[in-house]
């Protein structure tokens, strides 16, 4: 990706051919830095850099629309103005984010919409991620075994979506501790039949300081 990034054997020719692949190179480094976060003992999470929301999400949304277009949903993306750069690790919340996305796309039906949303909840002191759906949802039972606490090594099943994509059956649970590692919380909600909607917390007191 690096390679095909920097054009090294000559032009990709449509210039977002090299926008897709600056973005699959940035994906794919957090991937390696997942990867080795996951197998280090005792885990450590990467130094916190000041991140713009805004732009985080602006480039997991131009990533995954293909997908989404793909399997015949539409992606939203929705900003607030005055969202704040946080000090936090980059990768850590960018795992997040793509997991649940990843998730909302593989069980969300043909037709169906998923949406980003960011805005300040300044009463909770916090800024609010979401990520929804209309997907197939989960039942009360469902949901509760998603957001317990399992640990990696008790062995998820490995799961299929709508549209035959396959995965681990571990991306919530990553995303859940990826997130309280940043110092934020994830709620799930979700209706049998009504769609999911993932919500990520993350305190204002970690809004990098602003230099002129």
């Amino acid at each position: 990706m690096e390679i095909m990034k920097d054009q090294r054997f000559g032009p990709l020719g449509n210039p977002r051919y090299q926008e897709y692949a600056a973005l699959a190179h940035d994906a794919t480094a957090k991937m390696i830095g997942l990867c080795d976060r996951l197998v280090r003992t005792p885990q450590v999470s990467g130094p916190p850099t000041a991140v713009s929301i805004s732009g985080l999400l602006h480039d997991i949304a131009t990533m995954y629309r293909p997908m989404a277009e793909a399997r015949g949903l539409s992606l939203a993306l929705e900003l607030q103005d005055d969202l704040p750069d946080l000090a936090i690790d980059p990768g850590l919340l960018s795992t997040v984010l793509s997991n649940l996305l990843t998730n909302a796309i593989k069980f969300t039906p043909r037709g169906g919409r998923v949406s980003l949303v960011a805005r300040r909840e300044p009463l909770e002191n916090v800024a609010v991620l979401v990520v929804s759906d209309s997907g197939v949802g989960l039942d009360a039972t469902e949901l509760a075994h998603q957001m317990q606490a399992v640990a990696p090594e008790s062995g998820a099943l490995a799961t299929v979506g709508l549209h035959g994509d396959t995965g681990s059956g571990l991306g919530l649970v990553i995303a859940r501790r990826s997130i309280e590692e940043i110092g934020g919380t994830l709620e799930l909600r979700s209706s049998k039949g009504m769609g999911t909607c993932a919500i990520v917390r993350l305190p204002l007191s970690l809004a990098a300081p602003a230099y002129p």
